[in-house]
């Protein structure tokens, strides 16, 4: 089992549009990707952690599913989904984080 994080920082005063964005493209990863393999939550900071973070979480049950399901964000459908969210990234936070769970 792994769990795989993408979190990004928002500008302050924008999180209420990002989670929009974010949902929406969560909403199509769920019709046309892989990712329809995992399970998600959405999450942001709260105590110890900047309100601006944004932690967008999958749980797979095989790592290949997860690389899959990043192959499959180059399909064209995912290109506006991607650009709704840009502006509301603070450039250079977004990272992937990858857990093994081993209990």
């Amino acid at each position: 089992m792994y769990v795989c994080q993408w979190s990004f920082d928002v500008p302050y005063g924008k999180q209420r549009e990002a989670l929009a964005a974010v949902k929406a493209w969560g909403e199509e990863k769920m019709r046309s990707s892989t990712f329809r393999k995992s399970k998600n939550r959405l999450m942001v900071g709260h105590v110890g952690a900047s309100a601006s973070r944004v932690v967008d979480e999958y749980l797979f049950e095989r790592l290949e599913d997860f690389e899959k399901a990043l192959e499959d964000m180059g399909q064209t459908q995912f290109r506006k989904r991607s650009d709704a969210l840009a502006p509301f990234v603070v450039a250079g936070t977004q990272r992937w984080t990858v857990y093994r769970v081993v209990e």
